[in-house]
């Protein structure tokens, strides 16, 4: 629990998902309250660390999350390629850098680039526009979906790396390079991944079922015909109650806020910070996040074997009033407290300082929702 090591080999770097936990956290979790061939729920995935420390652990795993730009992450991230499929990326990548060029006689053909002032687009320079336009083209030549949506993955951390919460930028030949060098280092991560699974799971890969759903609406149906057991865990880390984390956007040039992650991947994005957050940082919206966390609970109740464990980790702006409130929730869900198998002896609940926060989470300091508190509960 308190491991505060950055996240790190696989295809845990594969993306900087805000307010993503520990993969040593989640591994423990599962290790300790969960047995090979059993089923792990994550109802708010996030990029899905949870399902590659699932797959690598030999469980089955179901995960879901409202955000398609998170769904989108945890395919990619829990999908191994072949060898050949990976050599052709790597010719792919290689390639680039002889022949994509904005200027001169071997220009690349540039498709046609959103309005400056669309939401994607505003504050990137025209030459980073072009870039990432042009290699989102190339990605089209890859041969099969796997291929694809690895390459919009590694252009989509080139462009973090580049545009978010910045205020300078690459040059487009720099840029070009970073994304070769991003796509080896994926490349790696899966090949890691690979022979991971290959050491555990004995020629039988676990099932990963992804969603884009949200948890209150999560039924057997949509996972049965792949995984017929009942999940037995669900470790998660839902949105934290009045925290303002930006799911959804990045941020350049004094905080500006753009949507350029959905248009990388081409993902729909319509929604705003209130929906990701379940709730506005308003007291009505505080009230909301409440009742869905309690709505969301009870339908998990409805799908987990009994007496399955819920290990979460949560982070809370008014802890004094907030976390009495979401243990009541869970009570009325259907999930009693266990706090007895996990609280220290001498200091009560166990808390941890949040690693990797970004800085719209710790600009103000030590504050509440700058840590973490670990939540165990039980099926009644």
């Amino acid at each position: 629990m308190r491991n505060t090591a950055p996240t790190q080999g696989l295809t845990h770097t594969f993306y900087k998902y805000p307010a993503r936990f520990s993969p040593a956290f989640v591994r423990a979790a599962i290790t300790e309250f969960s047995q090979p061939g059993d089923v792990i729920l994550d109802p708010f995935m996030g990029s899905g660390t949870s399902l590659v420390e699932a797959l690598i652990s030999d469980r089955h795993a179901i995960g879901s999350d409202i955000n398609t730009l998170a769904h989108f992450l945890a395919q990619v991230k829990t999908t191994p390629l072949s060898s050949l499929e990976c050599d052709e990326v790597a010719h792919w990548a290689a390639s680039i850098g002889t022949y994509l060029r904005l200027s001169g006689p071997q220009r690349s053909v540039i498709p046609p680039l959103p309005p400056a002032d669309d939401p994607s687009q505003r504050g990137i320079p025209r030459s980073l526009r072009q870039i990432i336009a042009a290699i989102r083209a190339e990605i089209s030549h890859l041969s099969t979906s796997g291929q694809r949506q690895l390459a919009r993955c590694a252009l989509l951390r080139t462009s973090q790396s580049a545009l978010d919460c910045t205020t300078t930028f690459p040059s487009a030949p720099l840029f070009r390079e970073q994304f070769v060098e991003t796509v080896n280092l994926m490349l790696k991560g899966l090949e890691e991944l690979r022979s991971m699974l290959d050491t555990t799971s004995h020629g039988v890969r676990p099932q990963i079922i992804c969603l884009n759903v949200p948890a209150q609406n999560l039924q057997p149906a949509l996972w049965e015909l792949s995984i017929k057991q009942k999940p037995t865990l669900i470790v998660t880390s839902p949105p934290y109650p009045s925290v303002h984390v930006l799911y959804h956007r990045w941020q350049i040039k004094s905080r500006r806020e753009i949507t350029t992650p959905y248009w990388i991947t081409d993902q729909l994005d319509g929604h705003g910070e209130a929906y990701y957050m379940m709730g506005s940082r308003t007291p009505t919206g505080l009230d909301n996040y409440f009742r869905t966390i309690e709505a969301s609970f009870a339908r998990l109740y409805q799908v987990v074997a009994e007496e399955a464990f819920v290990v979460q980790l949560l982070a809370f702006s008014h802890i004094d009033t907030q976390l009495p409130r979401y243990l009541v929730a869970m009570e009325r869900a259907g999930f009693e407290e266990c706090a007895h198998l996990i609280e220290d002896e001498h200091t009560g609940r166990i808390w941890r300082r949040v690693p990797l926060r970004r800085w719209y989470a710790t600009y103000q300091g030590n504050t509440p929702s700058s840590h973490e508190v670990l939540l165990l509960h039980r099926r009644r």
